[in-house]
């Protein structure tokens, strides 16, 4: 039960962390007044509108792999990793989000 626990708060960490990625481009978006659904508009939104994607992207596969992580080995390993890489995600989204000469 410790360990499903543990898998949980992992999925709920990643889930609420998606939602922050998704509100770091709506907070872009009034910014820098860019109306949905475009995509490009000055730099600074589209490396934000970028770094959300990118993260985006690689979600199903992780929670995939996390999930048969879970099932088949240590589901508090599991966790551990799926937490290590959450927060690999958002010292990636904040790096990506700066101008190239600010990183």
């Amino acid at each position: 039960v410790k360990d499903s626990l543990m898998l949980l708060g992992c999925h709920l960490t990643c889930a609420s962390l998606s939602a922050y990625f998704a509100l770091q481009v709506i907070s872009a978006r009034r910014k820098y007044k860019v109306s949905p659904p475009c995509v490009t508009g000055p730099p600074e939104f589209e490396r934000v509108f970028r770094a959300q994607i990118n993260c985006s992207e690689y979600f199903p596969i992780f929670v995939s792999i996390l999930w048969v992580a879970g099932v088949f080995f240590h589901q508090g390993a599991a966790a551990v990793c799926g937490l290590l890489y959450l927060c690999s995600r958002y010292q990636y989204f904040r790096g990506y989000a700066l101008a190239a000469h600010a990183r």
